[in-house]
């Protein structure tokens, strides 16, 4: 027995197992998403190789992967692995994110210093003999050039961390650090355009200053461009095409000259308060330090000092790159690295071509598109695109909204249904499904669903847009605006937010604060026509119409132009412009142009009882006061209560009465009337004999006897 136990010990020394082994399983069942075995086999490895730190990441990943994310911060911040392995923290960085510990979070980001980290793990020599794997070869297979990587997602999980804190200064910092150290990093700039955090400028500024020399051949560069290009914002043209002088966001001088003019205007209003605060009369008191502000002044106070700086980020993150570990890809190694793979080696024409199909760029052009109000064409491309990708998050955002501008609620009511069964924890299905509700009118359940969606993803801007439309629908100017401005802080680079305060603003009457956010929404919009339209209302409605004219001109020849390079007819629903445009002209006294208008916009919706009674106004002013009367006969018959018509259709007949030229005509023809029919009796007199004259008279008499009768009778009827 002794024997045989020393034999089963020996044997047992002498065996030995091979952890790399098992180390290629692991990798084999994530890859095969069989994520509890590979969690089995993690935990043993870990165990066996003393808690080497990659193993401990591929235990940590595994419970990542499985959803257990406490599980999986407490395995790295047990180890303290945190402090001297890259790929350690940023796993503790997403674990904590996805289990929405934020503060927990933002402490591990303050308490570690990456860059110092970094640092210390490039000048750790290498100890072979020890068996103990260093930082640059403990997960990424000694890949050194795969570190900028690693600190690019990094700093893309500080963002997002201080994005769900909002700390919207911090979190686009983050985001372009990240970008900067790798411009390869996506998920960074797509943080950046989706959540609407850069101005258009400011986007144009940074594709400007990425590192793409540094980390890419030149012909990735253009590549990695075209297709950065395609997420920006569709308010300007291509980055490629554009000067140094072309950066104005303002390019139509008569808005141009009215900008000044308001900056003048509201410059002179500020110094006045100023001068009678500076000199205090005695016996009056002065006027309070704190001042309460409403809560548009604030937006608009916010706007004016911004809380983030692009060349603040753009200098920290070329300063925090290290010159010796610049190149992500030298060029030169990519080359000699694909030497074997010739045949993945394609053309840039080539390359440009095909990618033109993927579904990112396709969803580009049709954002183009619906910017551009050619929604037809966006509908086409977007039937194209769900084709090969039914669920593309940004193509049925677009989806959606296109299905509201063109009223088709039966296909959007497809659409939220497939989405909620489909999806139901994601924010863009409620989203549809309070757009459903909304169009049809029922602004209850709209509400509901709409705010459901901003509840699964608070930074879901056009949920909020719906939800202070559902209110706005109902003339609830306060909570409208309360959305807007909720939506204005999460998308500082969209013009849209501050169009809808400015659009409540001047439904409450005030106008002056409605004209300053139409004229912020224009610093980042400066050609959207909606914007322009109400930025024409409010010049009428402040009596300035030679100002209004010529914004409701330029904006219909932007809709002209935008028609014409769509091949189609203007739509339907720039009637209202070209009656504003018409009351403008009107107001200028330039009648035959604002019939003009009036006319076209009857064309774009005919039989509109306000269109006609336009009309006929403008012949009124012209004399015309026959077809003047006849239109307001017709708007009449399309909307009988319209007291407006009616007195003016009265004042039209009384003074079409009192017209000397009037009564000599109506008498005119009464005389004419009279001797045609004398002249025709005497006719027939005298062309008859004696014996029909006779019975004429008999027949005069019977007649005249038979007509008192009749109006006795009729008289003591009426009685």
């Amino acid at each position: 027995m002794a024997g045989d136990t020393e034999n089963s010990s020996s044997d047992t020394t002498s065996d030995q197992i091979d952890l790399s082994v098992y180390r290629k399983l692991v990798k084999q069942f994530i890859e095969m998403r069989r994520y509890g075995t590979a969690l089995f086999w993690a935990e043993k490895v870990a165990v066996l190789s003393g808690q080497e730190p990659r193993d401990v990441y591929y235990q940590a990943q595994c419970m990542f992967l499985l959803g257990e994310y406490h599980r999986a911060a407490h395995t790295i911040q047990h180890h303290k692995l945190e402090k001297s392995s890259l790929p350690c923290f940023n796993l503790l960085l997403e674990s904590l994110y996805a289990a929405k510990e934020f503060n927990e979070a933002v402490n591990v980001i303050q308490t570690v210093e990456v860059e110092l980290m970094t640092i210390s793990l490039i000048n750790q020599p290498v100890e072979a003999g020890s068996g103990y794997y260093m930082e640059s070869n403990s997960v990424f297979g000694g890949e050194e050039n795969y570190r900028n990587e690693l600190l690019s997602s990094i700093y893309l999980m500080k963002g997002k961390v201080y994005e769900a804190m909002d700390n919207r200064g911090m979190a686009m910092d983050f985001y372009i650090q990240a970008l900067h150290k790798s411009v390869y990093c996506f998920e960074a700039l797509e943080a950046l355009v989706q959540h609407e955090m850069l101005m258009a400028w400011e986007e144009f500024e940074l594709m400007q200053h990425l590192p793409l020399a540094q980390q890419s051949s030149e012909t990735d560069a253009k590549l990695i461009l075209k297709l950065y290009e395609s997420k920006l914002k569709k308010y300007y043209e291509l980055i490629t095409a554009r000067t140094a002088d072309e950066i104005s966001p303002i390019v139509n001088p008569d808005v141009l000259q009215f900008i000044n003019e308001f900056t003048v205007r509201d410059q002179q209003k500020t110094k006045e308060p100023e001068k009678e605060t500076s000199a205090p009369k005695a016996g009056v008191l002065k006027a309070p330090l704190f001042q309460f502000m409403s809560p548009a002044q604030k937006v608009l106070e916010d706007l004016k000092a911004p809380s983030f700086s692009l060349q603040t980020s753009l200098s920290r993150a070329s300063s925090m790159i290290d010159a010796s570990h610049r190149s992500l890809f030298d060029s030169s190694s990519r080359r000699r690295s694909r030497d074997l793979e010739n045949m993945l080696l394609m053309s840039l024409g080539d390359c440009l071509s095909r990618i033109q199909r993927s579904t990112d760029l396709m969803a580009a052009e049709a954002e183009k598109c619906f910017y551009d109000c050619d929604y037809k064409q966006c509908l086409k491309i977007l039937n194209d695109l769900l084709k090969v990708d039914p669920f593309h998050n940004n193509a049925l955002t677009i989806q959606i909204a296109c299905l509201v501008e063109h009223g088709d609620f039966n296909r959007l009511f497809y659409v939220a249904h497939k989405l909620v069964d489909r999806y139901p924890d994601k924010a863009i299905a409620w989203y549809a499904v309070g757009c459903y509700y909304d169009m049809i009118g029922k602004s209850d359940p709209a509400r509901r669903y709409l705010s459901k969606a901003t509840a699964l993803d608070r930074l879901y801007g056009p949920a909020w847009l719906a939800y202070g439309h559902s209110f706005a629908n109902e003339n609830e100017h306060e909570q409208a605006m309360a959305a807007y401005f909720k939506a204005t802080q999460l998308m500082r680079g969209c013009h849209l937010p501050l169009l809808y305060i400015g659009v409540e603003c001047g439904l409450t009457k005030n106008l002056e604060l409605a004209e300053k956010f139409f004229l912020q929404a224009m610093t980042i919009a400066p050609l959207d026509v909606c914007v322009l339209h109400e930025l024409g209302v409010i010049k009428y409605e402040y009596e300035y119409y030679e100002g209004a004219e010529t914004i409701f001109q330029c904006t219909v020849d932007i809709v002209k132009q935008r028609a014409k390079a769509n091949r189609e007819e203007i739509s339907a629903r720039w009637e209202p412009l070209y009656i504003n445009l018409g009351h403008a002209c009107r107001k200028v006294q330039k009648y035959e142009e604002a019939l003009v208008n009036f006319k076209f916009a009857l064309l774009l919706k005919p039989q509109t009882a306000t269109t006609y009674t336009s009309i006929g106004f403008i012949h009124a002013l012209l004399g015309y006061l026959d077809p003047a009367i006849e239109y307001f006969h017709k708007s009449l018959s399309l909307s009988r209560d319209c007291i407006v018509t009616s007195t003016i259709l009265k004042t039209c007949i009384e003074d079409l009465m009192d017209d000397p030229a009037t009564i000599d005509e109506i008498c005119g023809a009464a005389l004419a009337d009279v001797t045609k029919s004398i002249t025709d009796s005497s006719r027939r007199v005298l062309n008859s004999d004696k014996f029909n004259g006779m019975k004429l008279k008999f027949d005069e008499e019977e007649e005249f006897t038979n007509t008192d009768s009749n109006m006795a009778v009729d008289m003591s009827f009426d009685t």
